[in-house]
């Protein structure tokens, strides 16, 4: 599309001969050239008044203070050396000396001031008589920032120890103004795309097929202007080029999109053969429910088995409370009978009695202590076992149950289904917290007598549905093998049949083909017939043609004849009628003339 653009722009210009320009016409080489006397004169010149700058009024509002450093010694040095530098690689006319940028004289500073506003603006302006009032106006038109530190008594003595450091700074900047200015078109110091050429533009910079077409008719353009060129081999490889760099770009882009495309098609397909996250939390949800359900009925066992403890638990406590009771009784009794013999006057005899009766009485309560002791430890010790033994029976229970709804001997709920006419309850709800272990021990071996006998019934019925299941697999698996030979039998009768039935299908092939054969030896015969009859059909066709054209031609002949006849017979009958009456004319006119004869020559 650009190369389509660009030759429509290259044909306009290459339409025109060397005798015309074409529509936009063409400039003489010999007036291309400007000449001095028709540059533009410089905008700031002055008169013997002082004219007022252009940006005065503008800059006049954002002054500000000059924030560099122009009285540090380190900072007008190098600001000499910059300025020094620069006028030296710029081949300044006027000699340079060490006293020049320390202490200049107004007509060095004036010099240098000129050769740097001259080369940024124009080589060719004209200054007005008062310096000071030019100068002021080009710094405030070129909006230089440190105006502030400069005035018109500094451009009058500008070697003056409070003038030279502010115009020192102001040529500094001048300075690096006028290296901008000649660095403008120098590509390896710009960076503004305007400026670049577009060779080395970025293939992400916006509008550039614009941009190249432009570049491209301008040289294009310059050439056909210069010399006439009809051809630009040159220019045309520069965009070729440029766009062969565009599509490698583009093509490298398109790969990087088509990998990152076949990534995202294969991520695609892996979930789209992997299970999906759906049908799997499904199924997590039906096993969490599973759970939820098994753990509720566990629950449910063990606040049953909670409820029990807490019921043996008010058990013992009221036990305790009665003990407790009784202990305090006892109590009261001993004091109101210490009470009582302290009220009662003893002898010595009876006093040492009673004592040897009280240690007697102590002894022996020691020893009942003693004995108290060991059966409270012995106590506590059957206690400890009880309360193992408890919880060993409790994990048995627990496997027990376990074992019980693995096995479908006992159902989840108390309304479970499994329960019915032939149901065996082996369910085993044992009160722990009971005080009588006769009763206790009794129920249990009753359990345990019942249990075990319906758990042999139990274990004999399944032994004997398993036989029975094995039987029946024994007998599914005769049938299967009788099956299988019949199968065999029957699939070897199929390979037979398979035989017979290709070498009738191979018999109906060859016969297929002898009929094929003579069926395109027939149609070869009706073919030639067909031909014959259509050549005959056609002779006769063509004869029949020829005939009903003939006697259309004679019909026509014969109504021409027709026509023709009626044509001479109408001109013959008016002939006879014109004879006929020339004939009767004459006559009259005969009889008339003799009428006159003998009129005459009766008169005669």
């Amino acid at each position: 599309m650009v190369n389509n653009r660009v030759i429509e722009q290259r044909e306009i210009p290459m339409s025109a001969n060397r005798h015309n320009g074409g529509p936009f016409g063409r400039t003489p080489q010999i007036n291309r050239s400007i000449p001095n006397s028709a540059r533009r004169s410089s905008v700031f010149t002055s008169s013997s008044h002082h004219r007022p700058s252009m940006a005065s009024a503008v800059h006049a509002s954002t002054l500000h203070k000059d924030s560099r450093p122009i009285r540090d010694k380190s900072f007008q040095a190098e600001c000499m050396r910059n300025v020094s530098d620069y006028l030296l690689n710029a081949r300044y006319t006027a000699p340079i000396t060490s006293k020049t940028l320390m202490s200049p004289t107004a007509k060095e500073f004036q010099s240098i001031f000129r050769y740097l506003i001259s080369s940024l603006i124009d080589p060719g302006m004209s200054w007005g008589k008062k310096f000071e009032d030019d100068a002021l106006s080009i710094l405030k038109d070129i909006r230089y920032p440190g105006l502030d530190s400069v005035s018109k008594t500094a451009f009058t003595a500008p070697g003056a120890p409070q003038s030279w450091p502010g115009l020192l700074a102001m040529l500094n900047w001048l300075v690096e103004l006028c290296k901008a200015h000649d660095n403008w078109n120098d590509p390896h110091c710009i960076s503004d795309p305007i400026l670049l050429s577009p060779s080395k533009l970025p293939v992400e910079y916006p509008l550039l097929e614009e941009r190249l077409l432009w570049d491209f008719v301008s040289k294009t353009y310059d050439q056909w202007f210069d010399g006439g060129a009809e051809h630009f081999p040159e220019a045309e490889m520069e965009l070729e080029r440029i766009y062969e760099r565009l599509s490698k770009t583009n093509i490298d882009r398109s790969s990087s999109l088509e990998t990152y495309m076949q990534k995202k098609t294969v991520e695609l397909q892996q979930l789209q053969v992997q299970e999906p996250p759906l049908k799997r939390l499904e199924n997590e949800y039906l096993q969490l429910m599973s759970d939820k359900n098994k753990f509720i009925t566990f629950i449910d066992l063990n606040r049953q088995k909670a409820e029990k403890t807490r019921q043996a638990i008010v058990k013992i406590r009221a036990a305790i409370a009665d003990q407790g009771q009784d202990l305090a009784n006892n109590r009261k009794e001993l004091q109101d009978v210490e009470a009582a013999v302290a009220t009662q006057n003893l002898t010595p005899d009876e006093v040492i009695r009673m004592n040897n009766e009280r240690e007697t009485l102590n002894r022996g309560l020691d020893e009942i202590r003693a004995r108290v002791a060991e059966a409270s430890q012995s106590s506590y010790d059957h206690e400890m076992l009880v309360t193992r033994a408890m919880d060993r029976f409790e994990n048995l229970h627990a496997e027990y149950t376990t074992l019980a709804h693995h096995l479908s001997v006992l159902p989840l709920q108390q309304d479970d289904p499994v329960r019915s006419g032939d149901w065996i309850d082996v369910d085993m709800s044992l009160d722990l917290g009971v005080e009588d272990l006769d009763t206790l021990r009794s129920a249990g071996h009753t359990m345990r007598a019942s249990l075990w006998q319906q758990l042999n019934l139990y274990r004999e019925k399944c032994r004997q549905e398993g036989l029975g299941l094995e039987h029946h697999l024994i007998a599914l698996e005769d049938q299967h093998d009788r099956l299988e030979q019949q199968v065999e039998r029957q699939t070897e009768e199929v390979a037979t049949l398979e035989v017979k039935l290709r070498m009738v299908h191979e018999q109906a092939e060859m016969a297929q083909s002898k009929l094929t054969e003579e069926n395109a030896n027939t149609n070869k015969v009706i073919a030639q017939l067909e031909n014959e009859v259509s050549n005959m059909l056609a002779a006769s066709q063509q004869g029949v043609v020829v005939t009903q054209s003939e006697l259309e031609s004679a019909r026509i002949a014969y109504k021409e004849l027709q026509h023709r006849t009626a044509i001479l017979q109408d001109l013959l009958v008016s002939q006879i009628s014109n004879h006929i009456d020339m004939i009767i004319k004459a006559k009259e006119h005969a009889n008339d003339s003799l009428r006159s004869i003998k009129s005459l020559a009766e008169t005669q």
